[in-house]
């Protein structure tokens, strides 16, 4: 990245002979900076033009793409499209990170990431910026250039960051736009800041200098300069609701004297009513471009001067057009800085089959996932001529360790309890060291404590860059089982295991996973209370299997569409009080979105020792919440089992961009039949109404269930499907 304080006149060549030139200053504000886009709809119907162009946070990303040659057509679009729910996200899109991290994903929901590296260290930022960062990449690629000129796009153009070394502005005159943008929206704590080439941090410019009509004067000459300030009415009731409601007004509270500066530095000042909106509605675009094509209008009379004729304005859109940047050439060299040598061996391999081939954003960005998709590391791009290349026909990839890990240690509570008086409690705690003895490589350590005891250990070692991979393991666990007979709870059992083995295979992909699996493990069950449960069992057990996993989810939870499926076979044998037994397990589950607040879900699974007997600790279990929820915890145990499940969701109030899908109600059907040599079959029903939050926390349910013979429970989740 390259910053530079401007100083110099512009040099780009444009139609101004003969009148003045025209300047506008963009005002930051989040999602209220969609009202810029109405005003330059405006402003263009009327042939007014913008010869130089500054902004400000939301102001500088409509101001930088409007600059860079993109139509207001094209901006509407953006707007009003979900482009910004991809960008504001607490973390990397699930179908972004590799197959190990969407298990940590999957299995510990809303958990919190600790960083380890320098001790514990929660991470800076709200939101990950591996959005915001492809976004800013695809829309401005001909413009993410080291060699940029901002004073040769077809609009000159300016954007103000703030340095919290030196507490002063940043004016980007030159170099990758997408950097520049993306230090001038760092809005602090939100997202985290950009750290220049020379060690400082820079985070939003609308600390210092929000409505930047000094910059179009001083820096961008402009002879009138046009502010558009948009006025969120600081005077009304104060939105405390939310922690971007709160931010956002804290945020408002230092930003509005630098605002009045900005306004008494314009020559005209096109005021934008907002009030009723909030820096987070980034699906209101059409009422806020809306409001800014009116606030625009209001200001007709005074805006009437600087109207072109036909011939004028066609003069003016061609200059403009015929300095629009060119896309860079074909790829022939590759740089990359940072990061050890063996991720830079992984880039480069990644990225050998683009070779000779068109940069485009969206093949470089694709490449660079593999890099960024375990965790601890991010890569940014920017393009650059090779010496005595004529055109940009160089990429140089930057590589950042994440200051605060790996290791990581994610911390996530789990909660499930129902009518009968019993509940499940755990914390979850996982440490996940990546990159341990090479890229792909990690340990990972499981530990659950609460009403279940455990400890697991894994380490995932991977042999070649094609996902070949073993992977030893070993874990102690114990828990509570209760015994039950016609709804009534009979007895409590103790089960501990002690549980070592190996596994070894290959990720094909960040979706899918082939492997096979032996486990030797050491059981005892105990009676603590009452009879039931089979006879006492002290012994050890082994079990071979090869295992299938296929993820195409969209989300590690409550996925709107996708769908997941696991496939399993292999045998159990030498087990205590058991004969030796095939093995099977299957299961499948899909959700579809008949729109966009309408999701159709359908899951099924079996499990089954192909109806051999074994005995009760290595027996299948169905009931609770989410498996037969209108019965106890583990209700049914047996040695071949099915469950078959189908929802309808319909969402009824939505989070904030970027913290979750929201509230759902559901209505779904439950059916599962157990086999046992004592109960030869079981079937059991149950329908289901309740409500389903999809949040930063993970899922949070509550629910009534109704079953078959007289089964009734009120349930509550936190954390994971059950």
């Amino acid at each position: 990245m390259t910053l530079l304080l401007a100083t110099g006149l512009c040099t780009a060549q444009d139609s101004t002979v003969g009148r003045p030139v025209i300047g506008v200053a963009l005002e930051g504000g989040g999602a209220l900076g969609l009202a810029h886009i109405g005003v330059l709809a405006w402003m263009e119907d009327n042939r007014i033009p913008v010869d130089r162009l500054a902004g400000t946070s939301m102001g500088s990303l409509i101001g930088g793409l409007y600059a860079s040659g993109m139509t207001v057509e094209q901006l509407r679009t953006l707007a009003t499209g979900n482009a910004f729910t991809a960008v504001f996200t607490l973390q990397p899109r699930y179908t972004d990170i590799d197959y190990r991290r969407r298990e940590d994903r999957r299995e510990l929901p809303g958990s919190i990431s600790v960083g380890l590296r320098h001790g514990p260290q929660l991470r800076n930022a709200l939101l990950s910026d591996r959005g915001v960062n492809e976004f800013l990449a695809r829309q401005m690629s001909a413009y993410n250039s080291e060699a940029l000129d901002y004073d040769q796009m077809p609009i000159p153009f300016r954007c103000v960051a703030t340095d919290l070394n030196t507490l002063g502005p940043v004016v980007f005159t030159r170099g990758p736009l997408p950097n520049a943008v993306r230090a001038s929206i760092s809005i602090p704590s939100v997202f985290p800041p950009v750290i220049g080439a020379d060690g400082h941090a820079l985070v939003d410019g609308g600390i210092v200098d929000n409505l930047p009509s000094d910059v179009v004067r001083r820096d961008l000459h402009a002879d009138v300069v046009i502010a558009v300030h948009l006025d969120a009415q600081l005077l009304k009731k104060i939105d405390i609701g939310s922690v971007f409601g709160v931010l956002d007004r804290a945020f408002s509270v230092g930003i509005a004297r630098n605002e009045a500066e900005g306004i008494k530095a314009a020559d005209r000042v096109i005021v934008v009513d907002v009030g009723k909106f909030t820096g987070m509605d980034y699906d209101k675009g059409v009422a806020l471009m809306a409001a800014g094509y009116s606030a625009a209008e209001a200001n007709r009379a005074v805006l009437r001067p600087y109207m072109l004729n036909e011939t004028e304005w066609k003069s003016y859109l061609a200059a403009r057009r015929a300095r629009i940047r060119p896309e860079p050439g074909l790829l022939q060299r590759i740089s990359i800085v940072g990061g050890s040598a063996s991720a830079q061996a992984q880039v480069t391999h990644d990225m050998k089959p683009l070779a000779g081939k068109p940069i485009r954003p969206a093949s470089t960005l694709e490449a660079l996932k593999g890099i960024q998709a375990a965790g601890g590391m991010t890569a940014s791009f920017e393009t650059f001529a090779p010496e005595n290349a004529p055109t940009e026909t160089g990429v140089r990839v930057q590589l950042n360790n994440d200051p605060i890990g790996p290791p990581y240690l994610l911390l996530a509570p789990e909660y499930s309890g129902t009518t009968n008086n019993l509940m499940r409690v755990t914390l979850n705690l996982r440490l996940v060291a990546q990159n341990l003895g090479g890229f792909g490589s990690e340990l990972r350590a499981t530990s659950r404590l609460g009403t279940m005891n455990s400890l697991a250990i894994e380490y995932y070692k991977l042999l070649s860059p094609h996902g070949y991979f073993v992977q030893p393991l070993a874990e102690v666990s114990t828990e509570p089982v209760y015994i039950w007979q016609n709804q009534a709870r009979i007895a409590e059992r103790s089960l501990t295991n002690l549980v070592a083995g190996v596994a070894a295979g290959r990720t094909f992909s960040h979706s899918t996973q082939l492997a096979t699996e032996w486990r030797f493990a050491n059981t005892h069950w105990n009676q603590v209370t009452g009879t039931g449960g089979g006879p006492f069992l002290s012994g050890s057990a082994q079990s071979g299997q090869l295992r299938l996993t296929i993820d195409h989810a969209q989300t590690s939870t409550l996925s709107p569409v996708g769908w997941r499926m696991t496939a399993a076979g292999g045998a159990l044998y030498h087990a205590e009080q058991s004969s030796n037994a095939p093995l099977l397990h299957f299961a499948m589950g899909g959700t579809y979105s008949i729109r966009p607040e309408h999701i159709l879900g359908v899951s099924g699974e079996v499990s089954s020792y192909l109806r051999t007997n074994v005995a009760e600790p290595y027996r299948f279990t169905l009931g609770g919440p989410m498996r037969l929820s209108a019965s106890s915890f583990d209700e049914y145990r047996g040695t071949d089992v099915f469950l078959a499940r189908t929802a309808y969701m319909r969402r009824i109030a939505s989070l904030p961009t970027g913290l979750g899908h929201g509230l759902y109600g559901v209505f779904g059907y439950e059916g599962g039949e157990i086999w046992s040599p004592e109960q030869r079959v079981l079937l059991r029903q149950d329908g289901i109404v309740g409500l389903i939050g999809n949040t930063p926390m993970g899922l949070i349910t509550v629910g009534v269930s109704v079953g078959d013979t007289g089964h009734r429970k009120v349930f509550f989740t936190l954390g994971r499907w059950f």
